[in-house]
């Protein structure tokens, strides 16, 4: 017997399904014999996960609080993805999103236009700095995955050291927080939970994008691009044009993700505006393929890992690395699936000789 590897001419849509879903199981599998190989019942474990997420009313409102950044880095990756583009800046974009809404938000004092104000200046921070590498990668042919790597590092850095110098709160001692804004600046919550209107515009984004991708014209000529940049020339398109604008919509979203989680849930700066919900954007994007439907539903996958990896901290005294494990496992075993979405695996008997 030998194994027998061929490349598939057309891949059947229900492979696009399955191996995602394969992908989940196993890591929730390996996830399993890793918990009990620590002491901890894998079944009660992932129980508790569930019930923590979906059985009670801050359970439930704390999944879409998670889950609506990652919708948002999600697509950001998700939209230049589909031009054959790798976004791995979205956390860096976010970052200096948060940015620009909190100078606005501890600076601009007329309370009738600070929110406003916060959203425009927070989109307009993640599209410059995600233009950076746009325009890199379209003029100089520079490779996206190394300047928008790199950029993270230097919007990471910058917030840090705002938060300990020029922004530094002033009654908040040695901790590197601004002051907090003022109820003007804040994002309504609804339910006396922590769940605000920057979550219900996560899912409206969402659709607009798939609209957008799927119905217009520049969203077919997106699909081109990214598909065949040849062809794309060939009937037309500008190729830089898309790269640009790919990459600076995507940091659009990230930046309204960073105005989104300082206005709706930290109400001030801090160092650690996201615990690298950029980073997760790229194993959700992948995970849906480029579609933005199906990075709603990703990112409730990883949403739940965040809600219910808390909880079993709390219940198990599991360390927060497992959840980190998790979702590494996700992504690697994501990779691994592509394989099979390309090519088709058989076995070849041979026949005994006489």
């Amino acid at each position: 017997m030998r194994i027998k590897v061929e490349r598939r001419l057309e891949t059947p849509k229900f492979i696009y399904i399955l191996i995602p879903l394969a992908s989940i199981i196993a890591s929730l599998i390996f996830v399993g014999i890793l918990l009990f190989l620590i002491g901890v019942n894998p079944i009660d474990a992932y129980s508790t996960m569930i019930y923590r997420a979906f059985g009670t009313k801050f359970g439930v409102t704390e999944l879409f609080v998670k889950t609506a950044p990652i919708i948002l880095t999600g697509l950001a990756v998700s939209i230049p993805l589909r031009a054959g583009l790798w976004n791995i800046g979205a956390e860096g974009q976010l970052y200096m999103g948060a940015f620009a809404a909190s100078f606005i938000a501890l600076y601009l004092s007329p309370p009738p236009v600070v929110l406003p104000f916060m959203v425009i200046m927070a989109v307009l921070a993640g599209m410059m700095w995600a233009s950076i590498p746009g325009v890199l990668k379209a003029k100089f042919e520079l490779n996206e995955i190394i300047s928008t790597l790199l950029l993270n590092y230097v919007a990471i850095y910058w917030v840090e050291y705002l938060v300990y110098g020029p922004m530094k709160g002033k009654e908040v001692y040695n901790f590197p927080y601004s002051d907090l804004f003022s109820d003007y600046a804040i994002l309504p919550r609804f339910f006396g939970t922590r769940f605000h209107a920057g979550v219900i515009v996560a899912f409206i984004l969402a659709i607009a994008i798939y609209i957008l991708i799927t119905r217009t014209s520049y969203g077919f000529a997106v699909k081109i691009v990214g598909a065949n940049p040849k062809a794309a020339e060939y009937a037309g398109i500008s190729r830089k044009k898309i790269i640009i604008s790919t990459m600076i919509l995507g940091g659009a979203i990230a930046g309204f993700a960073g105005m989104m989680e300082v206005s709706g849930l930290h109400m001030r700066l801090r160092a650690a505006v996201s615990p690298g919900y950029g980073y997760t954007g790229i194993p959700v994007a992948l995970l849906a393929r480029g579609n933005p439907l199906f990075v709603i539903m990703a990112a409730f996958l990883f949403g739940l890992l965040y809600v219910g990896g808390s909880a079993m901290q709390t219940t198990y005294g599991i360390p927060v690395a497992v959840v980190d494990v998790f979702q590494a496992l996700v992504v690697l075993f994501i990779i691994g699936g592509d394989f099979f979405t390309r090519y088709r695996i058989s076995f070849v008997f041979r026949e005994a000789s006489a």
